[in-house]
């Protein structure tokens, strides 16, 4: 071959070889708030294993549930708080989904907040009952937080054999107070807004805020569920993610932003991917096992 068309092919195939992959289909990821910072570590590293850009969307669960069954909308992964909010999406939308980590509501505060020095998990219903101490809660129609939250302050009366309870927690937890989220919520405390939060405890340790515990009947654990809807746009690619958050290295970035994650998820339903399969536990559909 001659040394001029020897060239020629050399700089050819190593146009070839320099080619770069065709770039993969991102993944839109529909995500409880309270999970928005873990979740921007684990897009980061998942992306850097894969190669796949995730699009995130934040917000309460009921409202992405919202999304999908009255506006048409499906997300490639969802990441929800609640057993019941996504199981409500079984099985027109949903075959399966997995349970992977557990949280608490409890009482979040500064040391900026009124009575910050006396609080405690034994007085805190007398403290937020004080004149002038104001309360910050997630929107009950929007955001399990809220949900969970407003139900504290409706049983309190009760479990504290406090007349007026109630009514006096209410007033100072009014709707002026009232943020469509769990994250928005953290930011009203963060900026001074409001003395006190009734918000998730992973948040509340994320954003370094001090907190005390309620008791567990009246403030009982909540569950996250994560799926792959049966119409995704991108399947494969949700799926793959979906093994990612369960895996070791999902699990390991899930905790150090302090979300309590179980040892071993469990998967609802059936159809489940062998990718996930392969590292839960499965049980039938229905299952209200914690």
């Amino acid at each position: 071959m001659r040394p001029a068309l020897f060239s020629l092919v050399l700089f050819l195939v190593a146009c070839v070889e320099r080619r770069p992959e065709p770039p993969k289909a991102p993944i839109t990821v529909f995500a409880a708030a309270s999970l928005a910072r873990p979740l921007k570590t684990l897009a980061d590293s998942f992306h850097s294993r894969s190669r796949i850009v995730i699009h995130s969307e934040l917000g309460g669960s009921m409202d992405h549930v919202r999304k999908i069954t009255e506006l048409g909308r499906t997300p490639d992964v969802l990441m929800l708080v609640d057993d019941d909010v996504i199981a409500a999406l079984m099985p027109a939308h949903l075959d399966w989904y997995v349970r992977f980590a557990t949280n608490r509501v409890v009482v979040a505060y500064t040391n900026k907040s009124k009575h910050a020095d006396s609080i405690t998990s034994g007085n805190w219903w007398q403290i937020l009952g004080r004149s002038g101490v104001t309360i910050g809660r997630a929107d009950p129609a929007i955001a399990p937080a809220g949900k969970h939250a407003l139900s504290v302050l409706r049983r309190a009366e009760a479990y504290y054999k406090t007349s007026g309870l109630t009514t006096r927690l209410l007033a100072r937890a009014s709707l002026k107070y009232v943020r469509p989220n769990a994250t928005e919520l953290a930011a009203l405390l963060e900026t001074g807004e409001v003395d006190y939060i009734l918000d998730y405890e992973s948040v509340a340790q994320q954003y370094g805020f001090t907190f005390v515990p309620l008791p567990h009947d009246l403030s009982p654990t909540v569950t996250y569920g994560m799926s792959v809807p049966r119409l995704a746009n991108n399947f494969r690619g949700g799926v793959e993610f979906a093994a990612f958050v369960v895996s070791d290295e999902g699990k390991r970035i899930l905790r150090a932003a302090n979300v309590d994650v179980l040892n071993v998820p469990v998967a609802i339903g059936s159809g489940v991917p062998p990718e996930v399969s392969a590292i839960v536990r499965i049980v039938s559909a229905g299952t209200l096992e914690r």
